[in-house]
């Protein structure tokens, strides 16, 4: 009794944070639904010791399906892509992780950077022993989606990175939007009720704005690293109120191959404001990126195969022709 009553005190906080942090709006653009919540328990979940911090992360659908990597914005944690990753889990691996500093995962005295944290990424995979897995990004998770493209090809099997820029000044004021100010007093909150280290919530959000104050700082030249036989879509919402619209346009000029898709009337949060539209459209990429590699193979056995028939045909007609002649000689 004493446990599950205990246990309902740690999860107050949440629960209050997730109701007074809702916005509701005619508009869906400008709401801000609940936290979603895993309707399943994973695979797996474990912390586990990761350079020199101890990173979270959980495993939702079948051990023997295609991976894909799922990473969270800024001040969030892994749970906010629980309505995609529901919906996915019957036909891929889903693995989510908290970034450094994030929902369950510690944080260290090195400031937080995009490289630190794309290692995190890297060193994480190498020991679920994955070599290869597709990426969800959403704001600096498609950073650091990108990032992985540029400096670890072939880690990656194809990225939908959702909310990313590509230089500091292409980002807006978020601070003037009501929808970040109750995402932020949610978060807060969020990060008490899960990080083991609930008195460093300061410590994350100078990190967090010293690295958005610099980070990233690309240019064209960087994502000529992109491998051009990687799927790519860069992803916005039409309102989005965090990044300017450039931002996601010139990234998709930058890579020949990328595709560019701006999801109707959500924001920055498109993926818990019309979830159906984000999730529909994710998965229509990632049967396409799976596929890729298989079509590939496909269209040069085919064509291997139509060549070696075609020297028999030729072959047939020649053999024959050479008959027809003896017989009329």
């Amino acid at each position: 009794m004493h446990t599950i009553l205990f246990s309902l005190l740690c999860i107050l906080p949440y629960v209050i944070a997730q109701n007074s942090t809702v916005l509701y709006s005619i508009y869906p653009w400008l709401r801000l639904p609940p936290t979603p919540q895993f309707s399943s328990s994973p695979l797996s979940s474990h912390s586990v010791q990761i350079n020199d911090i101890l990173i979270w992360y959980s495993v939702y659908g079948s051990k023997e399906g295609i991976p894909v990597l799922f990473l969270h914005g800024g001040f969030a944690h892994s749970d906010y892509w629980a309505l995609q990753v529901e919906q996915l889990k019957s036909s891929y691996t889903c693995i989510l992780m908290d970034s450094r500093g994030h929902g369950r995962s510690t944080m260290s005295s090195a400031n937080i950077t995009y490289d630190l944290m794309t290692s995190d990424v890297v060193a994480l995979l190498n020991h679920l022993g994955i070599q290869r897995t597709h990426l969800v990004g959403w704001s600096d998770g498609a950073i650091i989606g990108l990032n992985l493209a540029m400096k670890y090809p072939n880690k990656l099997s194809s990225l939908f990175a959702f909310a990313a820029n590509y230089i500091p000044s292409g980002t807006k004021d978020v601070f003037a939007s009501s929808v970040f100010t109750a995402f932020f007093a949610r978060t807060q909150v969020e990060y008490q009720a899960l990080n083991p280290m609930k008195k460093n919530y300061p410590n994350l959000y100078n990190n967090l704005t010293t690295m958005w104050a610099t980070l990233p700082n690309w240019s064209q030249e960087d994502f000529a690293k992109i491998d051009k036989n990687l799927p790519v879509w860069i992803v916005d919402g039409d309102h989005e109120e965090a990044i300017f619209p450039d931002q996601p346009n010139t990234m998709t000029s930058w890579i020949p191959q990328a595709g560019e898709l701006i999801l109707p009337r959500t924001s920055h949060f498109a993926f818990i404001q019309d979830p159906e539209l984000f999730t529909v459209s994710l998965a229509r990429f990632l049967t396409e990126a799976s596929c890729f590699e298989c079509n590939s193979t496909t269209l040069i056995q085919s064509s291997a195969i139509n060549i070696f028939y075609a020297c028999i045909h030729k072959c047939v007609f020649l053999a024959l022709f050479i008959q027809l002649i003896d017989f009329f000689c």
